[in-house]
């Protein structure tokens, strides 16, 4: 695995998933408003809101989802560019030398052409960890279902020696590589309105997915839980909406966690810093 820095780059993703729910900094644009206001307060308020999307990375052994935000309209090849630019410096299993030469898609499939590089390092859960980032970070657009991947334009069956598949790669591949709970929305520092979408996917017991909204402090705003498709050993998605009722924009935290059947103590937690707003917006 690599973790390394490089300058950031200003691209963009307009994101199936991203947005709704109450997570207010994926919305699209508000509309702009007629009539004869003072220019400076039309431009303020009808100025276009960042779009969020998602860069995946690893933390340890499994992946995990890191913000990243962007006013300009997105391209497949754009995202691709910045998971391998990796500008938050993440730690990354993509080698460092890697280059995008292209990204096309079409019929639900994206093909992405990397320079030969991308194989070079690595055993094989680096292997299979680089070709996952890459599929999660397509797949997050709502017409690209899979991922075929080629080496400086040539067709491969396999990346590295670790013979990790190339062609028409989907994310139920790569299960072993999420964590217990793999949340997804809202993203870290997402600004979000009630009620609040929590999107993700799980493996635990009996598929019951506990949440809750609280501060730093222990102030709770609301609880609730998602059901997954499926229960461990098998894993599935999972949604759910918690309301929350706050009179000026607050700091918490979302926490999703396992409930022990054994004692009642909270397991594989997973925390997301998001600002609580009110009705009208922060």
């Amino acid at each position: 695995m690599l973790a390394r820095v490089l300058l950031p780059t200003v691209v963009a993703a307009a994101l199936a998933g991203c947005g709704g729910g109450g997570s207010g900094g994926a919305g699209a644009p508000a509309p702009a408003t007629a009539g004869s206001a003072d220019p400076a307060t039309t431009a303020t308020a009808t100025a276009p809101q960042p779009v969020r999307y998602r860069l995946y990375y690893l933390e340890g052994e499994h992946l995990r989802a890191a913000p990243a935000a962007s006013d300009a309209e997105p391209t497949a090849q754009q995202v691709v560019e910045e998971l391998v630019a990796n500008p938050g410096g993440h730690t990354t299993a993509i080698p460092e030398a890697t280059e995008v030469n292209g990204v096309t898609s079409g019929g639900g499939t994206a093909v992405v052409d990397l320079s030969r590089a991308f194989e070079s390092g690595g055993g094989s859960l680096s292997m299979q960890a680089r070709v996952a980032q890459v599929v999660f970070a397509l797949t997050q657009f709502a017409w690209i279902e899979r991922v075929t991947i080629r080496l400086d334009g040539e067709e491969v069956e396999a990346i590295g020696g670790e013979g990790v598949p190339a062609r028409e790669l989907g994310r139920e591949g790569f299960a072993d590589l999420l964590p217990p709970i793999f949340v997804e929305q809202p993203l870290e520092g997402d600004a979000v309105t009630s009620p609040l979408t929590v999107r993700g996917d799980a493996r635990v017991f009996e598929a019951n997915v506990s949440l809750r909204l609280e501060t730093a402090a222990g102030e709770v705003f609301g609880e609730t839980f998602a059901t997954a498709a499926e229960g461990a050993p098998g894993r599935g998605p999972f949604r759910a909406e918690i309301a929350f009722a706050v009179d000026e924009p607050t700091a918490a935290e979302l926490v999703a966690y396992e409930e022990s059947a054994d004692d009642g103590s909270e397991q594989h937690v997973v925390r997301v810093p998001v600002r609580l707003c009110p009705a009208g917006g922060c």
